[in-house]
């Protein structure tokens, strides 16, 4: 791509204020909606067809925590996206086919052509097919266990009103198998290589203690380079900048401000850029970045409520006490420091008592007693409670939550907690915790010495 183009698109882009360089498909790791719920069954962002398939979280089958999965070519699972006609945008996505269920040759040996593949449709405003065209096939010469990536880059074709980008089987004699499919992207190919996602985040104040700039790449797999500019009291409106970059062909999205030279002055506007540049084989495009500042000033305390915590019932109440901590920079001072009430879950008759609060400014500790009760017969004061800590200065309220889980028994949280999938699957058959407390030790097998080789029915041939 001529450097030329590349600056006209830039331009035109920013002068338009569109997140182009977003991907433009919505749930592209499927990371949203439940797992192993099958088609057809809708998946956010997504549309299918079929009934052979669906999203899955399968130990050592997904990039992040979940991904989609095809096993037969009667099913698909596809995504519109906005698209202009003869526009370049850039394709990616993953295939994998696992050992538990490779793709391979039919029963009785007959060679085998099911393939996983990754195609895009072009549509016209009144919903007419244009083109189709392919950028991805796995087949079962491909190795297994492996994340295959698989991008293009595609010129929409004239009356494009949209695309569709399509996850797909086919198989035209024979075949066994499935493939899984993940982390799907679309880009606009002018700018997809300018970084994003700033950190400190644009507009942020933050304090001296900041030690690095930082910021993401849609492409990290990408052999990309970055110069980094920088200068103290903005805004700067030559793109430029007044000098040289602090640092340059960096290789990975961040960099140290004193490797870089770098010392930060108190009260003062950064303004900042990271140039990117894609080799390209050969012909390099740099994709200038986008004008980020921060403020080194007063910033809000940074408060941290504590760790969670459960407590058990005694007489109908659960008694606890919250601690927590903070800091901060000292330039204003800190008005208040406290917990407050945040979110419960609780029966409806359920009083939550906080008492008075003990706040320690020289050591930056706040903490409160809290007594949870239910006086409404029939009803017991079990649930999740939230708290909140906040500390407030000049500058903001800095705040951080914390929850404390009231229940009779560790066995009945452990049961409420959807997430805590181990007790529900041991308990309480086969693992020895007789007395539900969650531990199988010496009291548990007191219990059971207690009733040692006692006869239990007389269908044991025995008299009870």
């Amino acid at each position: 791509m001529r450097r030329e183009a590349v600056w006209c698109s830039l331009i035109l882009f920013m002068m338009a204020g569109i997140n182009v360089w977003a991907n433009l498909l919505e749930n592209p790791g499927f990371e949203e909606g439940s797992a192993w719920i099958p088609l057809p069954n809708p998946i956010p962002g997504w549309r299918s067809w079929g009934s052979n398939g669906g999203v899955h979280n399968d130990a050592g089958r997904t990039i992040d925590t979940q991904a989609a999965k095809l096993w037969y070519s009667d099913s698909g699972i596809y995504q519109d996206f906005p698209a202009t006609a003869e526009r370049t945008y850039r394709f990616g996505g993953y295939m994998m086919h696992h050992v538990t269920d490779p793709l391979r040759d039919g029963a009785g040996g007959i060679p085998g052509d099911k393939t996983g593949d990754l195609k895009i449709e072009w549509y016209t405003e009144t919903h007419n097919l244009i083109r189709e065209d392919a950028f991805g096939q796995i087949s079962k010469d491909d190795p297994l266990n492996t994340w295959i990536f698989y991008t293009a880059d595609v010129v929409a074709p004239v009356g494009t009103a949209y695309g569709r980008y399509l996850l797909r089987m086919y198989m035209q004699t024979a075949g066994d198998g499935a493939v899984n499919y993940d982390n799907a992207s679309v880009y606009d190919a002018a700018l997809y290589g300018q970084a994003y996602g700033p950190s400190p985040a644009n507009g942020a104040t933050v304090d001296l203690s900041l030690t690095d700039l930082s910021w993401k790449s849609h492409d990290p797999g990408n052999t990309f380079s970055y110069d980094v500019y920088l200068e103290a009291e903005g805004p700067v409106v030559d793109p430029n900048f007044y000098s040289a970059p602090i640092a340059t062909d960096l290789t990975v999205p961040s960099v140290n401000l004193a490797s870089a030279g770098v010392t930060l002055l108190d009260n003062t506007v950064y303004t900042w850029r990271v140039d990117t540049t894609d080799p390209n084989d050969g012909f390099p495009v740099t994709f200038p970045g986008e004008i980020w500042t921060f403020q080194v000033g007063d910033v809000a305390p940074l408060a941290d409520a504590g760790a969670n915590q459960y407590v058990w019932l005694v007489n109908g109440e659960g008694r606890f006490t919250l601690s927590g901590s903070y800091t901060d920079d000292g330039k204003s001072p800190i008005t208040r420091a406290e917990y407050v009430e945040g979110s419960h879950q609780k029966a409806g008759g359920t009083i939550v008592t906080m008492g008075a609060q003990t706040w320690n400014p020289a050591a930056q500790t706040v903490s409160v007693d809290v007594v949870v009760s239910n006086p409404v017969a029939g009803q017991i004061a079990t649930g999740w409670y939230g708290f909140i800590l906040e500390v407030e200065d000049d500058v903001g309220v800095g705040s951080d939550r914390v929850y404390a889980g009231v229940y009779g028994t560790c066995l009945e949280a452990a049961m409420e907690d959807p997430s805590d999938n181990t007790i529900a699957s041991r308990w309480p058959n086969g693992h020895g915790d007789i007395n539900g407390d969650c531990r199988t030790d010496l009291e548990d097998l007191a219990i059971m010495a207690s009733s040692w080789a006692a006869c239990m029915t007389e269908k044991a041939g025995c008299i009870p």
